[in-house]
């Protein structure tokens, strides 16, 4: 591996100048000795080495990012953000897939710290566990007051500068989108419990429904893995808790695609017989049969943006929080009321008239 010594060598100047001009010093070198190193470093296809980088400036130039699932296409566009603003500003990311597991990711964190990467970024919601988040608290702690950034871009319990959606006002949304089409009789397919993303979302979802004096039963909220398999299992249980149902409302889009999978195994047709919403917007949300109404959420903004709060805290600015929109996009997966639904209840409110 060509060194600085070797493009000292050829160029006829000393490593010390070399090395100040390989690096971009501000140290004053002349015009035409630094034209020579540089030619130098070119015909020798010199690579600054980013471990001795590391040890003059304290900072390695990269990132890592934690996921909770790295097969998720939600974290996917997520990823693709952070990916796309870190090679703009010339940094290397790391990624970390915790599959939500509480001591997998205070491995990758402690990973991560070894390998001194600048700034820390949590993609996924923070997972509430104590014993978890007394560790990661410390662990965090220690390492910002050594000079690293953290940024959290989801629902989070550690304090830090976050880039997150308005996952709470995404979820009234839809659940008011699903209240404007007549349905009174929902159940939620919620994620793990433990995952605040997922219970953002279903107080959100709580929040709509009691503006309209609509009670949600807790047995009608069931939760899942924030997997297809997961959705498929939960609206199982939904239905056989309560076959009357008119609209299911789902944590994120992944899981409705196993709601979907499973309505359409009962022979329950979507929307006609049960309207089904997902959260997020990933890309096949549009192609599955039927398409299916959800949240649009910036993921490739959140990731994008992400980096920028980090490299701000690297830089010494102040950074603070931004919680971005989010927008109703509804497909043909949402309809009105079954109208034998409708003309029912209209029967119960005359009669009880």
């Amino acid at each position: 591996m060509v060194s600085v010594y070797d493009v000292a060598q050829r160029a006829g100047v000393s490593p010390a100048t070399a090395s100040r001009v390989l690096s971009g010093s501000s140290y004053p070198v002349r015009a035409r000795t630094r034209e020579r190193v540089l030619r130098s470093a070119k015909i020798l296809d010199f690579r600054p080495s980013m471990v001795a980088r590391a040890l003059v400036t304290a900072r390695t130039r990269t990132l890592g990012a934690i996921v909770h699932d790295v097969s998720d296409p939600y974290f996917g566009e997520v990823l693709r953000g952070l990916e796309g603003a870190a090679h703009a500003n010339g940094y290397q990311m790391f990624v970390c897939s915790s599959n939500r597991e509480t001591q997998r990711e205070l491995a990758y964190v402690r990973s991560l710290l070894s390998y001194r990467v600048d700034a820390i970024l949590f993609c996924g919601g923070g997972i509430d566990d104590r014993r978890y988040g007394t560790e990661l608290r410390r662990l965090l702690d220690g390492y910002r007051k050594t000079g690293g950034a953290v940024v959290t871009l989801a629902p989070h319990g550690y304090r830090a500068p976050s880039v997150t959606a308005d996952n709470r006002g995404g979820a009234v949304a839809m659940a008011r989108h699903l209240l404007d089409l007549g349905h009174r009789r929902l159940g939620v397919v919620a994620g793990p419990a433990s995952i605040r993303t997922g219970t953002v979302r279903v107080a959100g979802f709580r929040a709509a429904l009691a503006e309209r004096g609509v009670a949600l039963a807790p047995d009608l909220i069931v939760s899942g893995e924030f997997t297809a398999e997961g959705g498929a299992a939960a609206v199982s249980r939904l239905l056989d808790r309560d076959p009357a149902i008119t609209a299911v409302l789902c944590a994120n889009d992944v899981m409705a695609f196993g709601v979907l999978h499973e309505l359409a195994g009962r022979g329950i047709r979507v929307p006609q017989t049960v309207s089904v919403a997902g959260f997020g917007d990933v890309r096949m949300a549009a192609y599955t049969n039927p398409p299916l109404s959800t949240v649009a959420v910036p993921r490739y903004e959140i990731g994008w943006q992400g980096v920028h709060a980090a490299l701000a805290l690297l830089a010494g600015e102040p950074v603070r929080s931004r919680r971005l929109p989010v927008s109703v996009v509804a497909r043909a997966s949402t309809g009105r009321v079954p109208e034998r639904t409708a003309s029912g209840r209209r029967e119960q409110r005359r009669r009880a008239g």
